[in-house]
C-alpha cells in the first residue's frame, strides 16, 4: 500500500482541523442562540427577542429549508401565500402531528407574518414526516388545551420556553 505525499497528509490533517472548529462554533453558536431564546422569551426582553429572530430569519431558517425541514417528525416547512404580495413562502416550523391535528407552538404569539398570511388565506400545505398535508382549519388556542396532544417531552418544552399559544390545524387530507 502507497503512502500519501507528505503534502498531501499536511493538507488533510489541516481540513480535519478546520473542519473540527467549524463543528465546534456551530454547536456553541446554537448553544448561545438557545439559552438567549429561552430567557428573551421568558423575560419578554424585547430586544433579545429580536436579536433571536433575526438570527432565525437569516441563518436557521435558511438552513432548515435546505436541508431538515419536512423530513423529520418535528421539523416542518409551512407553505404559504403573502396576504398582500400574493408571493409563495416556506417557513420552517417546529411542528407536532396528532391523528388529523397538527400543532405549532407559538413562542413569538401571534403577531408573525406566516400566521397571519395564513390567518387570511384560511388554508395551507404542510410537509411533515416526509408527507405534505394539507390543512383547512386554523385556530389560535391556549398551550394548555393542545399538551394531552403532545408528547411529554414535547409538552415540557413548551413550558420551558414559557410558550403560552399553539395554533391548531385540522388536516384535510394529503397534498
Amino acid at each position: 500500500m502507497r503512502k500519501l505525499p507528505l503534502l498531501m497528509r499536511y493538507v488533510m490533517r489541516w481540513l480535519v482541523k478546520v473542519l473540527a472548529v467549524a463543528v465546534g462554533v456551530v454547536i456553541v453558536m446554537e448553544l448561545v442562540e438557545t439559552v438567549l431564546m429561552m430567557w428573551g422569551l421568558r423575560s419578554g426582553n424585547s430586544r433579545v427577542i429580536r436579536l433571536v429572530t433575526w438570527y432565525h430569519r437569516h441563518v436557521t431558517n435558511p438552513v432548515m429549508v435546505r436541508f431538515f425541514s419536512g423530513r423529520s417528525a418535528h421539523a416542518a416547512l409551512l407553505h404559504h401565500v403573502g396576504r398582500r404580495s400574493g408571493k409563495a413562502y416556506s417557513t420552517p416550523l417546529t411542528a407536532h402531528r396528532s391523528e388529523d391535528t397538527i400543532i405549532v407552538p407559538l413562542p413569538y404569539g401571534t403577531e408573525v407574518d406566516w400566521l397571519r398570511n395564513l390567518q387570511a388565506a384560511g388554508q395551507g400545505v404542510v410537509e411533515l414526516e416526509s408527507r405534505s398535508f394539507t390543512f383547512d382549519e386554523l385556530e389560535v388556542v391556549p398551550a394548555d388545551r393542545v399538551m394531552a396532544l403532545l408528547p411529554p417531552f414535547v409538552a415540557r418544552l413548551f413550558r420551558l420556553h414559557g410558550t403560552k399559544q399553539a395554533l391548531r390545524l385540522h388536516v384535510a387530507g394529503p397534498a
